[in-house]
């Protein structure tokens, strides 16, 4: 799905967005995708780079009779790893020592839903999933000293995540020509806890998402998806003064099927999309609109996949600083 920039993730049955896409399941399967991401921070005077690497989807299904699809997985909501240095020189006492701050986050939030879709008709499809959102966040810093006589120091503290809700979607589909969804997440509440005492409390973010999937041409799909998420809700767990932004997310992408080698073909894929972070930075909305393209085959008799997706993002948000990025998306499949 992320090869075509999100456009297919409605009716993906590995995309953890809509639970009555696990309706599209004909076989048990095992999913697992990996997404390192590089990315530059560019401003007038300087530009950082940095590399995180994510594991953000684990995933399984099984058909059960010719009308019902059971699945379960872990995707991430939210990450929040970052690590910032700054050097200054600092007076202690009669003497100037220079020092290296150090401060930084280790954690996420992460989705485990257990869902269910059933088909009643050919031409319908309907699922029911239930979220558990768990996840844990360590807050570091230590400063490091250039003179051996100063003593370095670093601290550390543990936070827990814990939270839960309901989802829900339906395809209409009309064969040869098309597919229409829609999905909801009814979000439930969230909270963040240290040795056992409720720090901050919020709501898992509401979220309504559409497509329109064209598949009138043999080997292809064209699709278009919006989704609007409810990130406001969110903002009980701030804690930096920053905004939580709620915001549309919109795709475009198309995938198609290109060449065979040997009696596998290999899909082709390409798409882009347009959305608003969940976070500000500075007070302002951060924008990010990203191209993509992929591809994927099947091999081992059908009982294996594998797919590539690269994904260049732009973000900016109104300030003197610009981000870029590629992620790189690798994905594989398995059934049993």
């Amino acid at each position: 799905a992320l090869g075509t920039a999100g456009a297919i993730g409605e009716v993906d049955p590995l995309s953890p967005i809509n639970p009555a896409a696990l309706s599209s399941v004909f076989n048990s399967v095992l999913s697992a995708q990996a997404e390192p991401e590089f990315r530059s921070v560019s401003t007038p005077s300087s530009t950082d780079k940095t590399t995180t690497a994510r594991f953000t989807l684990f995933g399984a299904a099984i058909p059960i009779g010719t009308r019902w699809v059971l699945g379960a997985g872990a995707s991430t909501l939210l990450d929040r790893t970052w690590t910032t240095t700054s050097s200054s020189v600092l007076q202690v006492g009669a003497d100037t020592v220079t020092s290296n701050f150090t401060t930084g986050s280790d954690g996420a939030i992460n989705d485990l839903r257990v869902a269910a879709s059933w088909t009643p008709a050919v031409w319908l499809r309907l699922g029911l999933g239930g979220h558990a959102y768990s996840g844990s966040n360590l807050i570091f810093q230590g400063r490091t000293f250039a003179n051996p006589s100063f003593a370095n120091f670093s601290d550390t503290t543990q936070f827990g995540i814990a939270g839960e809700a309901l989802s829900a979607g339906m395809e209409l589909v009309a064969p040869k020509i098309g597919i229409a969804t829609i999905s909801f997440r009814k979000g439930g509440s969230i909270k963040t806890e240290h040795i056992d005492t409720t720090i901050a409390s919020a709501r898992i973010p509401d979220r309504l998402g559409f497509s329109l999937v064209y598949t009138g041409i043999t080997g292809a799909q064209i699709a278009a998806r919006t989704a609007y998420n409810k990130w406001s809700s969110m903002q009980g767990l701030v804690i930096d003064g920053s905004t939580a932004n709620s915001s549309w997310d919109t795709s475009i992408g198309a995938e198609i099927t290109g060449p065979r080698f040997g009696s596998n073909p290999f899909m082709l894929r390409a798409g882009t999309r347009f959305r608003d972070l969940p976070f500000s930075a500075a007070g302002n909305v951060v924008h990010e609109q990203s191209y993509n393209f992929g591809t994927g085959t099947i091999f081992a008799g059908g009982r294996m996949g594998a797919d590539l997706a690269l994904l260049y993002s732009r973000r900016s948000a109104d300030l003197t600083v610009s981000e870029r990025a590629w992620t790189l998306s690798l994905g594989f499949s398995v059934r049993p």
